[in-house]
């Protein structure tokens, strides 16, 4: 029952922030990446858009105080931008020079690419940005798949690399249940 009522209090939350406008500049912060507008390459059926700001982050933060390094992990980020959707043949192209673009603007903006897959019709990177010799404040990864879904994930703040992967791990987030950070 407790569950239930933190679960729909986030929610009630969640909703009362979305309906708001947003008011932050996010794009001063060093882990802000701007994707462009992505809305003109979304033709298919599956668009899923997810934009958490700071405030609500922070709300939220207070209803997990019983896992603190949950709590932690999600007080210390400014912004979730979350944006996938259904890869067509009359997008796929686009989309793939998109990810391009997105690879080379990031390396000239000194970004640490922590994984880069390439083949024919599919791109997945994932980026760090570093504040610092083991701070780090922001996480970007872009995927592209010509027979599945396209993913444009931005993650701003301070983010705690441990508390992160043990994230991933507890609900089960695909590439967020194996990372670490290693202090060897």
């Amino acid at each position: 029952m407790k569950t239930l009522i933190k679960t729909l209090a986030i929610l009630m939350i969640f909703l009362t922030v979305n309906i708001s406008a947003q008011e932050s500049d996010y794009s001063k912060y060093p882990g802000f990446v701007n994707f462009g507008d992505l809305s003109s390459m979304q033709d298919g059926e599956e668009v899923t858009e997810i934009l958490i700001e700071e405030k609500l982050l922070r709300m939220v933060s207070k209803f997990t105080d019983d896992d603190e390094e949950l709590s932690g992990l999600i007080g210390g980020l400014k912004l979730i931008k979350v944006n996938t959707f259904e890869v067509t043949p009359s997008n796929s192209a686009q989309l793939i020079a998109r990810a391009n673009s997105i690879d080379k603007d990031l390396m000239n903006k000194k970004w640490d690419r922590i994984v880069k897959t390439k083949s024919k019709g599919e791109v997945a990177n994932v980026y760090l940005k570093t504040a610092g010799d083991d701070e780090f404040v922001g996480l970007t990864v872009v995927t592209v798949d010509e027979h599945g879904d396209a993913a444009f994930v931005n993650i701003v703040g301070s983010i705690n690399m441990d508390a992160l992967g043990k994230l991933g791990k507890k609900f089960d987030i695909p590439g967020l249940d194996d990372i670490k950070k290693d202090k060897d």
